[in-house]
């Protein structure tokens, strides 16, 4: 008979939820927005997951959670983002030796070990114009879906250029773009050049080694993730899902603790 444990990430801005077997395998996932309520939240995104994987909550033998909201998860332990998110990335990409996490709330530069053990971080200032927040801010202004800003910035030949690093100011900026004519493509692609900077300025104080691995919310743009790669001269790895890697990564832990 199998055991399963669970791992949920209580995001900024979503949520989301991994059931794993003894072995690691990811039986399903789930993911919503995380509202105003975490912990409204967090039962209803275990209830989902559980109820996509056949599962009652007595067929979890441990659970973990972490994120932003974490601790309002019932969970049998608690655990950094950071740390989750080594471990996931670990299990799915194990050459991977450095992770970019573009998140709801900023980004993260991890520098991890062969067993997925953090070396180092560095994380850039709780602000939007580093995270995937401002792709969402983008989309509203320019009146289009989120999922087609990286296809659309493809297209640019002549990126946007952005001058400051405030989110208010940047919106006034992309608004100014669009009054004098620049394409949509091209004012996606210069956004996408802000984040790559913010990335790379992360580099700062850590080392970054190849492999390197894309997640979060923002690993869904494949415009940004092309930024990123020419900002940091990198072919990058992107999981199939980069936005359930931290919530993997609490599934792991809860796992390893209950057969210590």
């Amino acid at each position: 008979m199998s055991t399963y444990y669970l791992g949920i990430d209580i995001g900024s801005v979503g949520s989301k939820a991994v059931i794993i077997d003894e072995s690691g395998k990811i039986l399903t996932s789930s993911v919503v927005s995380s509202g105003t309520n975490y912990s409204t939240t967090a039962a209803a995104i275990k209830e989902d997951v559980l109820s996509k994987a056949g599962l009652k909550p007595a067929d979890i033998k441990a659970s973990g959670s972490t994120g932003t909201g974490g601790r309002n998860a019932v969970a049998d332990n608690y655990h950094g983002v950071i740390v989750c998110n080594a471990r996931g990335v670990n299990l799915i990409f194990p050459s991977a030796r450095a992770i970019v996490d573009i998140g709801g709330q900023g980004s993260q530069l991890i520098d991890i070990d062969e067993n997925g053990q953090v070396i180092n971080f560095n994380a850039s200032e709780i602000c939007a114009t580093g995270s995937a927040r401002l792709l969402q801010l983008l989309a509203r202004i320019l009146q289009l879906n989120i999922e087609d800003l990286g296809p659309l910035s493809l297209k640019s030949t002549h990126p946007s250029s952005f001058s400051t690093s405030c989110t208010v100011f940047l919106e006034t900026e992309i608004i100014t773009r669009i009054a004098q004519g620049d394409k949509p493509e091209d004012i996606v692609a210069g956004i996408h050049r802000s984040i790559a900077d913010k990335v790379s300025a992360l580099t700062r104080g850590v080392s970054i080694r190849p492999e390197v691995a894309v997640i979060g919310g923002g690993a869904l743009d494949i415009g940004l993730v092309r930024s990123i790669e020419e900002k940091l001269s990198l072919k990058v790895l992107v999981p199939q899902n980069p936005r359930i890697i931290a919530a993997l990564g609490a599934a792991l832990i809860a796992r390893d603790r209950s057969i210590q």
